[in-house]
């Protein structure tokens, strides 16, 4: 399953197909130089199998090729960032 990726007018999204069908996503909207995660989601019954923590290491590697700050609007992302704050210390904007 490979992490896609689509931008348009600032806005985005990593998602998941998997036999023609979204299974996940990551949403975010970018402006001045923040990206706003705001939303994550994995189909219910492919919950547990690491596939929020596979977009979330693509939108993370993304906004550090991009030299984007990240504002975890999304609980999942802002629970990823406050269990390891050192290693999301350059990207989490306060």
């Amino acid at each position: 399953m490979d992490i896609q990726r689509k931008i348009d007018d600032n806005k985005g999204r990593f998602f998941i197909e998997k036999d023609g069908r979204q299974i996940a996503e990551l949403d975010f909207k970018i402006e001045d130089n923040i990206l706003d995660a705001y939303h994550t989601g994995v189909r219910p019954e492919l919950e547990g199998q690491g596939i929020a923590g596979r977009l979330f290491n693509e939108m993370v590697d993304y906004a550090r090729e991009k030299g984007y700050k990240v504002n975890p609007s999304c609980p999942y992302i802002l629970a990823k960032f406050r269990k390891s704050p050192d290693e999301y210390r350059d990207l989490w904007s306060s």
